[in-house]
């Protein structure tokens, strides 16, 4: 069977694409520390703030805007008015003002405040200050927000805020899942097929990656033509691991090898490193001398759609005229009006190829997404994220025991409009067959210095026979 013969008999999975939670939105961390408080006169509050940024600054890499400066009587804790509240005080005069990390000794804030005390203490009385516990982070949901004013200090739940710390920005996210969900269950789909050619050649786990140029899909898409839902793919790539051991065996079907699952390659083979690798065998082809012989391709679907970025050179007889059909070509003249680039010298390489070559600013495999049967491996993982992909999809069924992205167990199915964009959105409920164990959720983690969009596709329910032969197996025990 052909490459376009099997790509016409693909059918796609049927389902919901959602965002994966960070491990900063699974496993919250939660800091505190002690502050200050005392009273003042309650029309004095903007000249106290004054001179306690100008004597004392904040630390600024430590932002506190989620707590409040001042807090009237009504909004002192329940079990701080017997400590906070003077006999004769007057809520209409007085006001409680928190002094927040790194404090400052008593006897300092006593000469700076002291002009701001209440109007009924006696002049030369001494401020009293009173020790809270107040929480570092600000809350990541107004329940939290509620809880911790009612027992610590009263707090500002702003939703923006913490999303930005913690997980993708909300617009940008909202924007990728809509341009994702209408075809990730026809790539996903083949992904699986991928993954089934690795196996049954004997070369591989049946783990499969497609590679989606977003920029490409969206031009076709505006276009006023008949195109195919695999014209936006730039290469796809099947697992490996078993290529360097495997012997072939004689006899009328090539594809038939032996090989011995107790030396598997390492992860340089999986799937997803694989796909990279022959993206960036393409965009090494535009310097002078290159050649694409030795290419990694291990059947007929790979060199299929990395054929689609064969490119023709004016110095360059030997290489035949790209197989892509001109309409759908992503020619220079397209790129350059895709990113308002300035238009192309006369020193550019022409190009009719899918993958960007470096002489168009193609760089690793920055914009493009990477649809998945699995959830990658530890060491894919960092691979992907080193790789500057846009976005990384698999199916939720295929979560890892022992994945890098995640953060949390494979959970039950969640209702399809869930919105994972808000902070407020209900915890999805944990599979109880699974492990009680953490993950390492190297997805959007801050530390790192690229962030990857983390998506999970959600089947609509479906039976163990519908998903046969082209679905994964329900048990996922191997590295992907």
């Amino acid at each position: 069977m052909d490459a376009e013969e099997i790509l016409r008999g693909i059918k796609p999975l049927v389902g919901q694409v959602t965002a994966i939670r960070t491990v900063q939105e699974t496993r919250p961390r939660e800091d505190y520390a002690d502050a200050y408080v005392t009273e003042v006169n309650v029309k004095c509050a903007s000249k106290v703030i004054k001179v306690l940024d100008s004597s004392f600054p904040r630390d600024s890499s430590q932002s506190l805007s989620h707590l409040r400066r001042f807090a009237k009587h009504n909004q002192v804790p329940e079990h701080l008015r017997p400590i906070l509240l003077r006999e004769g005080s007057s809520p209409a005069q007085t006001i409680f003002v928190l002094i927040s990390p790194p404090l400052p000794d008593i006897e300092s804030l006593q000469n700076v405040l002291s002009p701001f005390a209440p109007p009924d203490i006696p002049t030369g009385t001494k401020l009293t200050f009173h020790t809270v516990r107040i929480p570092l982070q600000p809350p990541l949901t107004t329940a939290q927000a509620d809880a911790w004013s009612n027992t610590m200090w009263p707090v500002v739940f702003n939703p923006s805020a913490p999303r930005a710390m913690i997980a993708p920005p909300p617009q940008i996210l909202s924007r990728a899942r809509d341009s994702i969900q209408p075809k990730a269950g026809r790539y996903l789909a083949l992904a699986q097929r991928v993954a089934k050619e690795a196996e049954q050649s004997g070369l591989g786990r049946r783990v499969g990656a497609v590679v989606v140029d977003p920029d490409l899909e969206h031009q076709l898409e505006n276009e006023e033509i008949d195109i195919h839902w695999s014209d936006a793919v730039v290469a796809v790539a099947g697992d490996g691991r078993y290529s360097r051991t495997a012997v072939s065996e004689p006899g009328p079907n090539p594809a038939s090898q032996t090989y011995n699952p107790d030396h598997e390659g390492g992860p340089e083979l999986h799937a997803l490193m694989r796909v990279v690798e022959l993206i960036a065998s393409k965009r090494r082809e535009d310097r002078p001398g290159s050649s694409s012989t030795g290419r990694p391709c291990l059947n007929h679907l790979e060199t299929y759609f990395l054929s689609q970025s064969d490119v023709t050179r004016p110095d360059d007889d030997s290489k035949d005229p790209s197989p892509v059909p001109e309409k759908y070509q992503k020619t220079e003249t397209s790129f350059h009006a895709i990113h308002k680039h300035p238009e192309p010298t006369e020193n550019d390489t022409p190009t009719t190829a899918r993958i960007r070559p470096r002489s168009q600013g193609g760089y690793l495999c920055t914009d493009l997404d990477v649809y998945l049967t699995h959830e990658p491996c530890i060491c894919c993982c960092m691979g992907l994220l080193l790789s500057r992909f846009r976005a990384v999809i698999y199916p939720r069924s295929a979560r890892m025991v022992s994945g890098g992205l995640a953060s949390e167990p494979v959970l039950k199915p969640v209702p399809v409009d869930e919105d994972t964009s808000a902070p407020e959105t209900q915890d999805p409920t944990p599979d109880d067959t699974q492990p009680k164990r953490e993950y390492y959720g190297l997805h959007w983690r801050k530390e790192l210095n690229w962030r990857a969009l983390g998506f999970e596709f959600v089947e609509d329910t479906v039976t163990e026979t519908d998903k046969e032969p082209e679905g994964i197996t329900k048990a996922v025990e191997f590295h992907a």
